[in-house]
Order: structure tokens, then C-alpha cells, then sequence
């Protein structure tokens, strides 16, 4: 029977956050990787108001 598995260690690639609650586009190898944050995204104006990828942005 096997355990649940682990979420891996993720760093913002524009703010360098470590482990951020929500992200996109994470890119993860060996347990290790790195992702955009939801406050960097909405800082670029990436997001609508509700906190979803606006059409025609891809990550």
C-alpha cells in the first residue's frame, strides 16, 4: 500500500516566494521546481477579477 505523495518544494520564478498557497504554471523535477504566484500574476494584470487567467494569456 503506498502513502499519499508529497507536493514538491515550489519557488516563484518572478518573486522568488517559496511554496506559495495558490499558483499556475508549475513546473516540478524530482520534487523540486518552480511556479508562477497568484500575487505575481495579478500584479502583471494576467488575471480577471476573479482570479482566473484572462483570455488569450498562457503560462
Amino acid at each position: 500500500m503506498s502513502g499519499p505523495h508529497p507536493l514538491p518544494s515550489l519557488t516563484c520564478r518572478k518573486c522568488g516566494r517559496s511554496n506559495p498557497w495558490v499558483y499556475f504554471a508549475p513546473v516540478a523535477v524530482e520534487g523540486t521546481g518552480t511556479c508562477i504566484c497568484m500575487v505575481c500574476a495579478a500584479a502583471r494584470g494576467w488575471l480577471d477579477r476573479s482570479g482566473n487567467l484572462k483570455p488569450g494569456i498562457t503560462l
